[in-house]
């Protein structure tokens, strides 16, 4: 049985329906033929029933008067008219000892009919009685006579042409019914045809074509079908997430060259005011401390601008063979002098990796900004931890991972865009860099996060085994998790 199931399973979608309305045809076609000729067989019973004891009662006022006038002629007259008329078979009278009186059948008369039942007169209702005989396919039936001499008339029918006639009605019954069916089933198949199996058939090819797909890869197209709408969908948004990540860079170009003008020589104003006022003017602590209040807020500033020019600007690459433990190390001597860092552990957990071929400046710029990122992410102190290791495909792997709060599941498809960031003071730029800078080293990055902290993952290819300038789209190589 599991084979067969398995090899209906295995049938492609339009021969599961055709196979699906031939059975369901042949059950209807089995059912109604069973139902109509069992129905017919009681209803020509009933009907032959009906006709002898009508036959009985007709009779009977004809046999009491014959008897009563003393005419035996005209009494064996009847019963021989009531058999040739038919469907009676034959008609007796018996007297109150059972023997037979008057016959239709010649030689019956003044003999005992010991071999079959033969109810006494005065045990029966005045209407009769009915005695089906059913291996003998006729009918009996009984009734108490009211004349001299005699007790019981017997009137015995067959069903036979009764039966006939019905089986002619039910089987005119069944050629209809069938007729109907295979009808109904042929237009039921055409509109599936119609209506679902071509559709389907046509969605399945443009599926098939839009994922590059030659064949069919199995017998359940529908499910072929689902898998391909949701890897359809799939790519729908990830297309989305990407046009409007593209928006926000074009966005960034824009505001990039107008802050170019506005802001420079501002900025170079008050660092050389700035520096002028440190030389000329002793500072108690209370002004020394404004001044470097000022100058952090400077170089936030200053910093901020540098973003945006790097994302406005295609990432330049200056490629070499690194160790990415080196980076990592340097980026946390940076990452070192940083407020409050002093309330976070550093775990580190280097594996053997190959070296990378990159630009030092930029990965170190990478890795620094997710370390910033999870001590933001830990104002009251927690673990950050940086694991290397290799994927199964070769690339290297970097982790960084902090104890944070986590981030929500709808804020972490979008911390990869432009201008949208999860900290209150927040620029949305940082996130934005790294992943440029990764696609452009022929590597990828993505987040994951839950109750327990927020981590991101770095990869990028092994010397030798892709170059920057290899990847047609940095962009695109962004995934978030």
């Amino acid at each position: 049985m599991k084979r067969i199931f398995a090899a209906v399973g295995a049938l492609p979608l339009r021969a599961k329906v055709l196979l699906t309305l031939a059975v369901a045809t042949v059950v209807l076609i089995s059912l109604a033929t069973v139902l109509s000729f069992r129905y017919w067989e009681d209803e020509a019973l009933r009907t032959a029933e009906q006709q002898a004891l009508l036959a009985a009662l007709h009779s009977r006022s004809t046999v009491e008067s014959a008897l009563r006038v003393g005419s035996e002629g005209t009494l064996r007259r009847h019963l021989l008219e009531l058999v040739e008329e038919g469907p009676t078979e034959a008609a007796r009278v018996y007297d109150g000892r059972g023997r037979v009186v008057f016959s239709s059948q010649p030689g019956e008369e003044g003999s005992a009919r010991s071999a079959i039942w033969i109810p006494e007169g005065g045990s029966i209702p005045r209407d009769g009685v009915v005695h089906p005989d059913q291996p003998g396919g006729i009918i009996r039936v009984f009734m108490p006579l009211q004349a001299p001499g005699v007790n019981l008339l017997e009137v015995v029918s067959s069903v036979a042409p009764i039966q006939a006639a019905m089986r002619r009605g039910a089987t005119l019954g069944v050629a209809l019914a069938v007729g109907s069916i295979l009808a109904l089933a042929a237009v039921l198949g055409a509109m599936l045809e119609r209506e679902v199996l071509t559709p389907l058939g046509r969605v399945e090819q443009a599926l098939a074509s839009e994922a590059g797909r030659a064949g069919r890869r199995g017998g359940n197209e529908v499910r072929e079908i689902e898998a391909s709408v949701e890897d359809l969908v799939a790519r729908q948004r990830a297309a989305s997430r990407e046009a409007e990540r593209r928006e926000g860079l074009a966005q960034v170009g824009e505001l990039a060259a107008e802050m170019a003008h506005e802001f420079k020589r501002p900025l170079a104003s008050i660092r050389s005011a700035l520096d002028m006022f440190d030389q000329e003017y002793r500072l108690d602590p209370n002004g020394r401390a404004v001044m470097t209040a000022v100058n952090q807020q400077l170089s936030l500033l200053g910093e901020t601008m540098q973003d945006l020019f790097s994302l406005a600007r295609p990432v330049e690459i200056q490629g070499e063979d690194v160790q990415l433990r080196e980076i990592l190390d340097d980026a946390l001597v940076e990452f070192a002098g940083y407020p409050g860092v002093e309330r976070v552990e550093v775990v580190r957990d280097y594996g053997q990796l190959p070296p990378v071929r990159g630009d030092v400046r930029r990965l170190r710029q990478v890795f620094a900004n997710l370390m910033v990122n999870a001590l933001e992410a830990m104002p009251h102190g927690g673990t950050l931890s940086i694991t290397t290791g290799a994927t199964p495909d070769g690339f290297n792997r970097v982790t960084v991972r902090d104890t944070g709060p986590g981030i929500r599941p709808e804020e972490l498809e979008r911390i990869f865009l432009p201008f949208y960031s999860t900290k209150p003071q927040g620029t949305g730029l940082g996130l934005p860099l790294v992943a440029r800078v990764v696609s452009a080293h022929g590597g990828r990055t993505w987040g994951e996060s839950d109750a327990s902290g927020t981590a991101f993952h770095v990869e990028l290819p092994p010397a030798g085994s892709a170059r920057p300038e290899d990847t047609a789209t940095a962009e695109t190589a962004v995934e978030v998790g």
